[in-house]
This record gives C-alpha cells, sequence and structure tokens, in this order.
C-alpha cells in the first residue's frame, strides 16, 4: 500500500487507487477541483472514492453508493 498525496501522485498512475474525502480535497487545496481531479485520474483500472457527507457538487449523481 503506498499513500501518497495529491501532489505527490501527479503525473503518476496506479492499477488501484482509493481517494478518501474528496471534499476535503476541494475545501482545503488552493487548486480545489484541480487537485481532486489529479487524485481521480491516477487510476488505470479501479478507483474508489471515500467520502461521509455530501460529495463535491461535480461528483453528485455520478457516484455509486
Amino acid at each position: 500500500v503506498v499513500v501518497l498525496t495529491v501532489r505527490q501522485s501527479k503525473g503518476l498512475d496506479f492499477d488501484t487507487v482509493v481517494v478518501a474525502d474528496p471534499a476535503g480535497i476541494v475545501a482545503e487545496s488552493p487548486r480545489g477541483m484541480n487537485d481532486l481531479y489529479v487524485a481521480l485520474t491516477r487510476s488505470t483500472n479501479r478507483l474508489g472514492i471515500l467520502a461521509s457527507g455530501d460529495p463535491p457538487e461535480p461528483l453528485r449523481g455520478t457516484l455509486q453508493p
């Protein structure tokens, strides 16, 4: 298991990626949605998203519980 920040993962690809707290990424980063995009596009095969509460607006309606 490799744990990276969004900045550390930029430019890398992984078979499976789990993104924790996408709303937190958007809220806490000066690059907001841009950093979330980077996090969500590192996976080449499987993507998991762990979140409590509502996801950021652009993700609503696209995620399955």
